[in-house]
Order: C-alpha cells, then structure tokens, then sequence
C-alpha cells in the first residue's frame, strides 16, 4: 500500500538493535531502547521539529542558500497569505520582492546576506524609479522573510538582526520619487458606481463623499 503525502513517520522497534526508530526524508533516527519513555520524547520532538518546519529536516543554517530560502518562504507565504482559497493581495505583494532577491542574489549563502545587500537591492530599486514607499515596503518584506527564515532555525538569529540596522528612505533625502497622490473619484463615476453596490456599501460611499465635500467647502 502506498505511503499517504501526509502521514507521519511511524514510531518502530528495530529489531536487531532493540532500539526504537523513526525514518524522516530518508533518514534513520534511532531513539533509544523501545518501549522506553526517553525514546517516546526523542520521537515526539523529532516529529514535532519536522512538522514545524513543513514536514522537512532542518537545514544546515550556514549551507542554506538564498534561492533555498526564498523557495521556502515563497512555500509558507502561498499557504500563509490566503482567503477564501484565493492568494491575497498581501502575497502578490511579496512576489516581485521574491523575485528580485533571488536575481541578484540566489547563489549568495544565506547567512552571508547582510546590511550592504539590503542596501544594494534599495539602489537598484532607486535606480529603476521606483516611489520611495514602494521601497520601504519591499525592504519590509525582505526583513520579514529573513526573520521567518531565523524563527524557523534556517539561519542564526543574528542574520536577521543585522538587517534591521538599515534604515527605510526618508523623505527629502532620497532620489526615490515620492508616489502619485491619490485623487478623489469624479461624481459621475460615483453615481454610475451606486446602484451596483449592496445598500449598506452605497450608504458609506455617500457619506464619505459628503465628508470630503465639507472639508473642500
């Protein structure tokens, strides 16, 4: 009978050894003398250690690349950021730092990736005329994946906190432009846009609307 995707590892009695044994990826752990309570807690933190990090052995922290990295995360994010069995916008946000992080960087070692990296990808966005909010957020994003990466042991903790040292773009003081201000809808797009919205909605976009107008008058 085939394995099931998503079974867990089996607690065993190795016989020749008298041992208990558990095999994850391949791998056989053995965990003492079967039948013990010390082999039943090396089992149970083994297992619990794997299920933590995606039903997988944890990584050599100093052999972890970034492309391996940005996989795995890109891996948490299309299960993490979901509603409704639908992406969010939140992870169409974080693909184009995927993306960038790994063009220019995915042969680097994890733990080699530090403040002048971080500081390298915020030029080249500069460079490529992007607003100065969008570049805040993308360095954000990439803060946050390698603290994921450092709660989950893929990298020592001090990898992540080294790139906290880096400070966002400050208005004024950056070539980034700053984005286009946003521009309250025309009447007559407001009006056509009523009826097709539920009554309660209709309502709120009718007071705003009054809103903005006594703060114009």
């Amino acid at each position: 009978m085939p394995r099931l995707k998503n079974s867990t590892p089996k607690y065993r009695h190795h016989k020749v050894t008298g041992q208990a044994i558990v095999t994850l990826d391949g791998q056989d752990f053995y965990l003492g003398p079967h039948g013990s309570r010390p082999s039943r807690r090396e089992y149970e933190r083994l297992i619990g250690e794997w299920l933590q990090n995606g039903r997988a052995l944890p990584t050599d922290s100093y052999s972890l690349t970034v492309a391996e990295l940005v996989n795995a995360y890109r891996k948490f994010a299309v299960g993490y950021y979901v509603k409704h069995g639908q992406a969010t916008g939140t992870f169409e946000n974080i693909k184009p730092m995927l993306r960038l992080v790994r063009t220019w960087y995915g042969d680097s070692r994890a733990v080699e990736f530090g403040p002048l990296a971080l500081k390298a990808l915020q030029a080249r966005m500069v460079a490529a005329n992007r607003s100065r909010r969008y570049i805040n957020d993308q360095m954000s994003r990439v803060r946050q994946m390698f603290k994921w990466a450092a709660g989950n042991e893929m990298i020592p903790f001090e990898v992540y906190q080294r790139l906290t040292a880096v400070d966002g773009l400050r208005k004024g003081r950056t070539e980034a432009p700053e984005p286009a201000p946003v521009l309250p809808v025309d009447d007559e797009v407001v009006e056509q846009t009523l009826p097709h919205l539920k009554p309660i909605v209709a309502d709120m976009v009718r007071n705003n609307a009054l809103g903005v107008e006594r703060v114009i008058v």
